[in-house]
């Protein structure tokens, strides 16, 4: 693997806090006259939708105030897309355009700032994080996954359905019907093939499946192990646009996790391919730039008992990679 420059992860650090800080999407402010009366409006693109934002009496303090903050945030938003630029000049990996359509979409519903982006399109981020450029044929993905601690995920706007949201980035997402009828779509599909699945993790053995995310007239899928997954995940930014803000798993713990679902994988050989990939290039990535996180991942992870640690220690084993912390992560 081909180290990233140092100045190339500072300017994608750069990048994410930028993006984790803006308050505001940039857009076009107009106004519309009605019976004499000036309100203002924003229009921004979304995904392949544009949207028609109302904000309130061109008159009004407050209207004015975030007009100005909108302006402002042109400004920054263009400054952000020249550093996107640089990055993706650079050989930082970026999201493919259907991937970030669905990630500009969902980010503008408010969503990523309870979801954690998992799966592949979280593998996709950890290039500039780790400091080496990891494998492109891992990095290659038809799916988005998002996973939630909170059955309570909703954006600023409730009333929106998830497949409402979904349109934005693509407007032949279209909810797969699940195994009962009345169950609420945990999984929604483009024409293209696209999927993005909803996931949580597992509470007990009996949970519902999958578990209603009323807000959204969605649901998720709960899933073993993903609690420890998502927890204190960390910032990162999609190379899409102006840079999308978004948070992601722990590369260490991320990469202990793989080990684990490759060996639960049944009758997909291909991603369970993919599994071991991943895991590998993460490993021997960190190897090299924080060996600690990830002999700290892989002990916590075994410490949780066979379940865990028998799964991990197959994974390695396949890999060939040693699996004590002393001598292989630390």
């Amino acid at each position: 693997m081909k180290p990233i420059s140092p100045t190339i992860q500072t300017l994608y650090q750069d990048l994410v806090q930028q993006v984790h800080a803006a308050n505001e999407r940039a857009g076009s402010l107009y106004t519309r006259s009605i019976k004499n009366i000036d309100y203002v409006y924003l229009k921004r693109t979304v995904g392949s939708a544009r949207r028609d934002i109302f904000i309130g009496r061109a008159d009004a303090p407050e209207v004015q105030a975030r007009t100005e903050q909108i302006r402002q945030e042109a400004i920054r938003a263009k400054e952000r897309r020249k550093i996107v630029s640089t990055l993706k000049a650079a050989g930082v990996p970026v999201p493919t355009y259907a991937l970030g359509a669905v990630l500009d979409a969902v980010a503008d519903a408010s969503l990523l700032r309870q979801a954690v982006v998992v799966g592949t399109a979280a593998y996709q981020c950890f290039s500039p994080i780790v400091g080496f450029s990891l494998p492109s044929a891992a990095l290659m993905t038809q799916d988005a996954d998002l996973a939630t601690a909170s059955l309570a995920l909703a954006g600023d706007d409730t009333t929106e359905t998830m497949e409402t949201i979904l349109q934005r980035a693509d407007p032949t997402f279209k909810p797969i019907p699940g195994l009962s009828p009345k169950a609420p779509p945990s999984s929604f599909r483009a024409a293209s093939g696209f999927v993005v699945d909803l996931l949580t993790p597992q509470l007990r053995r009996n949970d519902t499946n999958p578990m209603p995310l009323q807000n959204l007239h969605a649901g998720a899928v709960p899933l073993q192990h993903l609690r420890w997954l998502i927890t204190d995940p960390i910032p990162a930014c999609a190379l899409y646009a102006s840079g999308i803000p978004l948070r992601v798993p722990m590369p260490a713990r991320f990469a202990i996790h793989k080990l684990i679902l490759a060996q639960k994988r049944t009758g997909d050989r291909s991603k369970r391919t993919k599994d071991l990939l991943q895991a590998k290039a993460l490993i021997e990535a960190l190897q090299f730039s924080d060996p600690w996180a990830l002999a700290d991942a892989y002990e916590e992870a075994c410490a949780q008992g066979i379940g865990w640690r028998q799964p991990i220690e197959r994974s390695l084993q396949e890999l060939k990679i040693n699996a004590a912390p002393s001598a292989s992560f630390g």
